[in-house]
């Protein structure tokens, strides 16, 4: 007796094939007829095999579309991340785990994911503190905020570098556009465009030329005012610091050699000042040594008691006080004899430029032999001193 299922050879107690599990047929008729070599006990193993590869295949296939998902949703994030859209990233790369649970960059770039969400929550406040006016909060904000990506590195890092940098210079550039519109004196011009030029940002230009503009105004309003006093050394030095702050500006540098012709011009008229004063000056000097007193008027008489009096009147044309003033004369009786001669001070003492002093002497010891009625004077010379220098 056979299996009609797999041919293998039966017993006729048996209700169920020993080689393939069948249930046998109750009529022995249908078991004593020998089955095609087709249906031998070796078919059993054989769709047994085709199955397991069949369902190894699937598997792989399975296995490679999860992957393929899994890593077309890890691509997705990345695309996500780089385009500055975190919490779609974030979706994308979690999702990706789902397919492929062993994907560590997926779990690595979901966790950092976090992180740039933080910076970006971050920069947002610091704009809004920006807007605000405080400008410190702001800049301290996006302090932290490069401080959170410490540690990382690859190009959605660098990117949100960049936007921490322009942030934070777009803060310092509101910052400095606010101290300008409440004149900043010169010195802290001078700082501000040192601190915008160290931003590297088109409106940071703009904002860099108009404080050399201003520096290049002031310098030239203050160079202006110290020309009308002659402040040429000063004019210049102040020139000269805001050429270090606005190189080879050619209004400064203009301005510069105007200042320099000026000034030489000025110290050439002042030499020939100088050169004129000590030419007067010497003039006066001579002029005082040799013609610093006039003699208005002098004459003599005789008076009630037979004396000769001698009275008159010097005028000081020297060009500072003189002193001491003397006068030298003869007298003559009406022939023209010679009657006697003397010396006499001019009173006061000192006499100031344009002043006169006056001339009174008495002389009452005549000769014996006396006798004219006519006097007549002649003044020899007048001597004064300068100082402590006597001149005549």
């Amino acid at each position: 007796m056979y299996c009609p299922r797999c041919g293998s050879k039966t017993k006729e107690n048996e209700a169920y094939c020993t080689i393939c599990g069948a249930q046998l047929p109750k009529d022995y008729e249908d078991r004593k007829q020998s089955p095609n070599r087709v249906n031998r006990w070796w078919f059993t193993p054989l769709i047994t095999l085709i199955c397991v590869l069949m369902a190894g295949i699937g598997l792989h296939f399975y296995l490679e579309y999860n992957n393929s998902k899994a890593q077309s949703l890890y691509n997705e994030g990345v695309d996500y991340a780089m385009d500055g859209q975190y919490a779609k990233a974030q979706q994308a790369f979690d999702e990706a785990q789902s397919y492929n649970d062993n994907l560590e960059a997926a779990k690595t770039n979901e966790a950092f994911m976090d992180v740039a969400l933080d910076v970006n929550e971050q920069l947002s406040n610091a704009k809004t503190l920006m807007d605000q006016g405080a400008y410190q909060q702001a800049l301290q904000t996006t302090q932290e905020a490069e401080s959170a990506l410490s540690g990382y590195n690859g190009e959605v890092i660098n990117q949100l570098l960049d936007t921490v940098m322009e942030t934070r210079n777009n803060i310092k550039i509101n910052q400095i556009d606010q101290r300008l519109n409440n004149n900043p004196s010169i010195e802290e011009l001078k700082i501000l465009l040192w601190q915008v030029e160290s931003i590297e940002l088109d409106d940071a230009a703009e904002l860099e030329s108009l404080i050399r503009e201003r520096i290049v105004n002031y310098v030239t309003n203050e160079a202006n005012n110290m020309l009308k006093t002659n402040q040429f050394s000063s004019a210049i030095a102040i020139i000269e610091d805001g050429l270090r702050y606005a190189p080879e500006n050619e209004q400064l540098t203009s301005l510069k050699s105007t200042v320099e012709n000026q000034k030489a011009d000025f110290e050439t008229q002042q030499q020939k000042r100088i050169e004129q004063a000590l030419s007067q000056y010497e003039l006066e000097q001579e002029h005082n040594a040799n013609n610093a007193v006039e003699m208005v008027d002098i004459e003599a008489s005789l008076n009630e008691f037979d004396e000769i009096s001698v009275t008159g009147e010097v005028k000081s044309t020297a060009t500072r006080p003189i002193h001491s003033i003397s006068v030298s004369y003869t007298l003559y009786d009406d022939s023209d004899n010679e009657i006697l001669n003397n010396e006499t001070f001019v009173y006061p003492d000192t006499v100031y430029p344009d002043e006169t002093g006056q001339i009174e002497h008495t002389h009452s010891d005549l000769p014996e032999d006396f006798d004219s009625e006519e006097i007549s004077i002649t003044v020899e010379g007048i001597s004064w001193y300068l100082d402590s220098e006597e001149a005549e």
